[in-house]
């Protein structure tokens, strides 16, 4: 029975995807790449995020790249919303005692104000935020926070989230809701795929 939830953030509570995908777009352009359509995107973004500029701007510092990516961020970063089903869902693991926390990629700064305009604040038991590569965490979280493997379940939206849950020993649910495909995640063999968070409380 599972009793432990550990949520991914951006693509599984929140939609930042327009958000996230016009930054990098930003970051391409600073860069005197191409920039990418959204499907284009979704096919080719991956975490650690680092992996998908080694590909993309090779010769690019990393501290660069982040300043342009947050100088285009920021902008919209007030404009992420709750996905659907997600408030109604975080309800449902309180009615049931689940104990939650938040595994992500996504900088705490931008957690608190998306949160915040999400109506999220409160709902978690802790957090850990700004982790570039999860499967270096998972370990971690389980230890401190005493879970039980067979009782924990890791909801992602990307390859990388099932992943993690794969490194950590863990059973993962990989939402259609987000950054990757249905094809893609297939690839990463999740416990389960649902299209949203409602179909996981049945």
């Amino acid at each position: 029975m599972i009793r432990n939830i550990i949520f991914d953030w951006s693509g599984t509570l929140v939609n930042d995807l327009p958000g996230v995908w016009k930054a990098t777009n930003h970051v391409l352009e600073q860069a005197n790449v191409p920039t990418l359509t959204l499907d284009e995107f979704r096919d080719e973004f991956q975490l650690p995020f680092t992996d998908f500029y080694d590909r993309f701007t090779p010769d690019v510092p990393l501290e660069k790249l982040e300043g342009w990516f947050h100088s285009s961020f920021r902008e919209v970063c007030g404009e992420v919303i709750a996905l659907p089903h997600a408030n109604d869902f975080l309800d449902f693991c309180k009615s049931e005692k689940f104990r939650c926390f938040i595994l992500s990629t996504v900088n705490p700064e931008y957690f608190i104000v998306q949160a915040a305009n999400a109506g999220m604040d409160g709902c978690f038991e802790n957090l850990y935020l700004g982790i570039w590569d999860k499967r270096e965490k998972i370990h971690e979280i389980i230890s401190e926070n005493n879970l039980l493997k067979d009782e924990t379940l890791y909801i992602g939206d990307m390859q990388h989230d099932v992943e993690t849950a794969h490194h950590g020993g863990i059973p993962s649910c990989a939402l259609l809701t987000g950054y990757n495909t249905l094809e893609q995640l297939r690839e990463s063999k999740p416990t389960i795929i649902t299209s949203n968070l409602d179909e996981l409380k049945t």
